[in-house]
């Protein structure tokens, strides 16, 4: 077919990172992260201008699957932001704000894109090899046969997102649940290869935060017309289990695209119904004590399961066919085929009732010792329970991560001050020696460095967006705050809790200069930091915020098809 419309040419963006437009978005884009990082963050709303709906968040992963970005380098951005948190769970905006500022600085001071990439990766380099090595001051070492770490890990993902609305005691009890729900997942002593548990995670509208409950086994919705009674008339398990994933509805439409040949004067709705509970009797003869669909089950096939004794569970849904597979062993029967394949049939251990605010929920206990539990999480209104949902399964994950590496980074700002003036500290004497190595020039080197350790304390900068001063002490190098009144006085911790101010503590503005120095560890101190940061998460995000800052540095061109 010929073209009604001639081609266009592809439009050619040269030296994008020089175009004020586009320039313009970069800092936007910035101002969206930055303003939203940390305890006291702004939250977002995002809706399109002919309506549906609104969301309201503040996870880096919610707005960025919901913003629109139509510039290349954001839209890169963007990407690389959301493949770190699917993998890490947390420090998304980390990285968006640092490798953004990054990109930022480096077109203000008019530092050479091939020079900064050299001098960045070896900054880069010296961070990862200080981060890791025993002797930083930056981390602590997870303890295990102690819960303060973790629960100040999930205390800190939780306070991290204000989106949660919770107060400090319901804080409190949701990082109590997140540490329990990590701890339970753990299996014990399995002589088989060991596979983590899972957490089932369950929302409860409009009841107060502080009915949020964690419960071994799987919980679902209490079937229709079952009765404490019931159960304590089943007895002693284990119990019969059996699982259809088709709709047991009796509708001709839910055969499937299939051929059907019907005989005169048959009534195909009859004779499905007639399998339907020639199934039924084929269960009960079986001795199946629960019977669950992930769709509709027709009324007459409940009736008659439930007169012989069988619980129906109907309406599972697909989120929770995987976690009832995997509590009771059962294989999902596709088809009406009679009789039930016998190797299908799962087993539980016994099933409870258990209340969670108002609501009832059946308690479904696994036959197996699998490390398997729900968590009920409890707000008062939806858009606050999903923000919840998603930030106790991200924490949860981070909690994970300190199996692998059972190491956490400092919170509130101190690590990205550490981490800045070590750097800087480290290399004001060898600046002549690393420009040879690395073929720039000093100047180069020192603007390079400046650049890296000023876009780190700007990250900090970031947590503040209550009009306070932000402070670095110049002995530990610890971010602290000052109240708009006073710039004196500091409040009485720095922003990992770790240190407490005291009167000869010298302390100076961000912006303000002051003589390198190398900073001193703790000693006597009784203190635990209140604030951590994943280590595994903030590491890789700030790996990938240089690697992502490089790329964007060295785009020359943007081609589009505009066709």
């Amino acid at each position: 077919m010929s073209r009604i419309c001639k081609k266009k040419p592809a439009v050619c963006t040269d030296e994008p990172l020089f175009n004020s437009k586009i320039c313009q978005r970069i800092s936007l884009f910035r101002d969206i992260l930055s303003t939203g990082y940390g305890p006291t963050g702004r939250l977002k709303q995002i809706h399109n201008n002919v309506g549906g709906n609104v969301l309201t968040t503040s996870t880096s992963t919610v707005l960025l699957k919901r913003l629109d970005l139509s510039d290349p380098l954001l839209k890169l951005i963007s990407t690389a932001i959301q493949h770190h948190t699917t993998r890490y769970s947390d420090c998304g905006l980390f990285l968006g704000i640092f490798s953004l500022k990054l990109i930022e600085n480096t077109q203000k001071l008019g530092l050479g894109t091939v020079a900064a990439a050299k001098i960045y990766k070896h900054l880069l380099k010296e961070c990862n090899v200080y981060l890791k090595d025993d002797s930083c001051i930056c981390k602590v070492r997870v303890d295990f046969s102690s819960c303060d770490s973790l629960v100040a890990l999930a205390t800190s993902m939780v306070t991290s997102k204000p989106g949660c609305m919770l107060n400090s005691k319901e804080t409190q009890h949701i990082s109590s649940l997140i540490t329990r729900a990590f701890l339970y997942s753990i299996p014990c002593d399995s002589p088989d290869v060991t596979c983590f548990g899972r957490t089932v995670t369950i929302g409860i509208e409009s009841q107060s935060v502080s009915d949020s409950a964690l419960f071994p086994g799987l919980l679902v919705d209490v079937p229709e017309m079952l009765q404490p009674e019931d159960l304590k008339r089943l007895g002693p398990g284990p119990f019969k289990v059996v699982l259809f994933s088709t709709s047991l509805a009796g509708d001709i439409s839910d055969v499937g695209d299939v051929t059907l040949e019907l005989c005169c004067g048959v009534d195909p709705e009859f004779e499905l119904l007639q399998q339907l509970l020639r199934i039924g009797e084929h269960i009960v003869k079986d001795d199946v004590t629960l019977f669950a669909c992930q769709k509709v089950v027709h009324p007459v096939l409940q009736q008659y399961l439930r007169d012989h004794a069988v619980i129906v569970i109907e309406r599972l849904g697909l989120g929770m066919m995987e976690p009832f597979v995997q509590i009771t062993g059962a294989q999902a029967v596709a088809s009406l085929c009679s009789p039930v394949p016998s190797e299908s049939y799962g087993e539980v251990r016994g099933f409870s009732f258990q209340s969670c605010g108002s609501k009832e929920l059946l308690q479904i206990l696994p036959s197996k010792e699998i490390a398997f539990s729900s968590m009920v999480l409890c707000h008062r209104n939806e858009t606050m329970l999903e923000e919840l949902k998603m930030t106790c399964q991200r924490a949860e994950h981070v909690l994970r991560l300190t199996l692998r590496d059972p190491y956490a980074l400092l919170g509130g700002g101190c690590t990205e001050t550490l981490l800045a003036t070590y750097i800087t500290h480290m290399n004001q004497s060898t600046v002549a020696e690393t420009a040879t190595i690395l073929g720039v020039t000093q100047s180069e080197i020192l603007m390079a460095m400046d650049v890296f350790c000023s876009s780190l304390r700007a990250v900090t900068l970031s947590l503040e967006h209550d009009g306070h001063d932000c402070l670095i002490d110049l002995t530990y190098a610890h971010h602290w705050v000052s109240g708009m009144d006073s710039h004196t006085s500091a409040r009485k911790t720095c922003g990992c809790g770790l240190m407490e101010d005291r009167f000869k503590l010298e302390k100076t503005h961000f912006n303000t200069a002051y003589s390198t120095f190398s900073p001193v560890s703790p000693e006597n101190t009784h203190n635990r930091p209140k604030i951590l940061d994943s280590f595994s998460a903030k590491l890789n995000a700030l790996n990938m915020a240089v690697e992502i800052a490089n790329l964007v540095l060295d785009v020359k061109y943007i081609i589009r098809d505009v066709n």
